[in-house]
């Protein structure tokens, strides 16, 4: 099997790529499906219909072999469940070629065994003086507060299986509009100076040298055979 693949940027954070797969011995059944007529048409409808189906999982299987990722969110961001994370689509077929078409967005290390997943909540046993003009508690004296900030803590996930990576310093936890807390990494003095911490896209998860020789070893397993099974069912037909 033949494998060409392509990748481009598509906007801030997006990014888009193909995967062309030509299926080993195609020319010897294109030769046969030529002499079936309209049979020929049966064949590779149903073979269309069976990539459909089967290509996400098999395309999930190879990205989660490599990186520490659910397959639910692989699946479900190909298939749209997931909507906005990315989705995968067939794009054209012919007999001897597919072509994949993805897209998507830089994931957050939620998606990759974020820890901790929420803020903690221990606080640092030395204590702090910050003002305490607006503060009500009796630690507040006049102008300042003494206080015990909470303990500073790192955020780590593991995106590519078996290396857990530590994010920079300055990283913490903040909320996602509601949806669960993501990491934010500060860019300077300024309080709301911040920005969320991206990883990878699936389309550059996909076009991952190890996980493109993984995707073609599983489609061609499963295509071809899913192919011959076709043609050969409707050969013993007459």
């Amino acid at each position: 099997m033949r494998e060409e693949v392509s990748h481009m940027a598509k906007g801030a954070g997006w990014s888009q790529g193909s995967i062309n797969i030509a299926i080993e011995g195609a020319e010897d059944l294109k030769a046969k499906l030529a002499k079936m007529n309209k049979q020929s048409e049966t064949v590779v409808k149903r073979t269309v219909s069976d990539f459909k189906s089967r290509a996400p999982a098999w395309v999930s299987a190879a990205v989660t072999e490599y990186y520490a990722i659910k397959k639910s969110d692989v699946k479900g961001a190909m298939t749209g469940v997931k909507k906005g994370i990315g989705k995968i689509k067939v794009a054209g077929v012919t007999v001897d070629e597919i072509s994949l078409v993805y897209s998507g967005r830089l994931l957050t290390p939620t998606h990759f065994k974020m820890k901790p997943t929420t803020p903690p909540k221990k606080r640092d046993k030395d204590t702090r003086l910050i003002p305490g003009q607006n503060i009500k508690s009796d630690k507040a004296v006049g102008d300042v507060a003494t206080v015990n900030p909470l303990a500073p803590y790192q955020v780590t996930a593991e995106i590519k299986k078996g290396h857990r990576v530590t994010f920079p310093g300055q990283t913490f936890l903040g909320t996602n509009k509601g949806a669960g807390y993501i990491p934010f990494q500060r860019q300077s003095d300024e309080r709301t100076d911040i920005k969320s911490i991206k990883t990878v896209s699936i389309p550059q998860m996909i076009t991952n040298e190890q996980v493109g020789e993984e995707i073609k070893k599983k489609i061609d397993e499963g295509l071809s055979k899913r192919l011959e099974h076709h043609l050969q069912q409707e050969l013993a037909k007459g």
